[in-house]
């Protein structure tokens, strides 16, 4: 039959045109189309499970907390109604010792307390004329200022105060500032001190003391300067 021929040889064509290599790949059929009913049932489907989920996520969670208020405290107020009133007695106590102190000070200065030493029973200092014996040497005078009537003035205070004066007289030179003491080795130191103290209330004494010869025939000399006390 011709027209079965004819078909064989389609067929042989076609299968020789595809090669083994290139197969068809499968076509996944096409999703029937959904009515509206169905695709509202389809987004309820998918959204259950979400509200599932977060249901199932807060029942999960911890619950905070709840803070609860702290009740009040009453110990606060009643420590303020003891140390307050405590300042205020404690400010009274000082104060009161204050004045208590000060009326105690101000009656002490005005009345001294009276002393357990009797009038007059207070010994006199001892003076150097008291201990030493003053008319032990003999003193000469000398002018060495410069102003007449020095010798006289310096041999009236001495003899004032115990020494005896063997005679009085101008020195060498005149250009005496100081009171000078001269005396022999073998003199007391206690008689020089006591001739220094005594001329020092009128005349400026030098302090050191010069040593007069062995040869000379006076024990003490005093030469008057131009400088007074």
């Amino acid at each position: 039959m011709p027209k079965d021929e004819e078909t064989k040889e389609r067929k042989r064509m076609v299968v020789e045109e595809v090669s083994p290599e290139e197969k068809p790949e499968p076509q996944i059929p096409e999703e029937a189309a959904l009515t509206p009913e169905e695709e509202k049932i389809e987004e309820v489907k998918q959204e259950e499970p979400k509200e599932e989920k977060e249901e199932i996520k807060k029942e999960l969670e911890p619950e905070a907390p709840k803070t609860q208020e702290a009740p009040p405290q009453k110990s606060s107020s009643l420590a303020l109604w003891i140390i307050v009133p405590g300042f205020f007695l404690l400010g009274a106590l000082l104060g009161g010792i204050f004045f208590y102190q000060r009326g105690v000070n101000t009656a002490a200065t005005q009345t001294p307390a009276p002393t357990s030493e009797a009038v007059g029973s207070t010994s006199p200092t001892p003076t150097p004329s008291a201990e030493v014996d003053l008319e032990k040497y003999e003193v000469k005078i000398l002018n060495g200022s410069g102003i007449a009537g020095e010798a006289g003035k310096a041999r009236s205070l001495l003899e004032k105060a115990g020494f005896t004066i063997s005679s009085t007289g101008n020195a060498s030179t005149y250009d005496y500032t100081k009171t000078i003491i001269q005396a022999k080795s073998d003199v007391d130191e206690s008689f020089l001190t006591a001739l220094s103290g005594a001329l020092s209330e009128g005349y400026s004494v030098d302090s050191k003391t010069q040593t007069l010869q062995e040869s000379s025939t006076d024990k003490v000399v005093v030469i008057v300067g131009s400088t007074k006390n």
